[in-house]
């Protein structure tokens, strides 16, 4: 079962800012993934928008002939 909540991290502690539906000494795994950075100095890593997306085109390297590809002027 997987439950996405917004924490705040204050004296070394993460407080959830919504209700738990856990039992009382239920263990779990945490996956930290940071909102912005704690400090205003920090900047933040630059998203990938398209990271994770994948497809297999079979083409080596649609980038050198995006328009053409794009176009439909050249095939795989």
């Amino acid at each position: 079962m997987e439950h996405i909540v917004q924490a705040i991290y204050e004296n070394g502690v993460l407080k959830p800012l919504g209700k738990l539906d856990l039992g009382e000494h239920q263990q779990v795994q945490i996956v930290i993934q940071a909102d912005a950075p704690a400090n205003s100095n920090q900047q933040a890593e630059p998203v990938d928008p398209l990271e994770g997306v994948r497809c297999a085109t079979g083409i080596a390297d649609l980038a050198e002939h995006f328009d053409d590809y794009r176009l439909g002027l050249r095939s795989k």
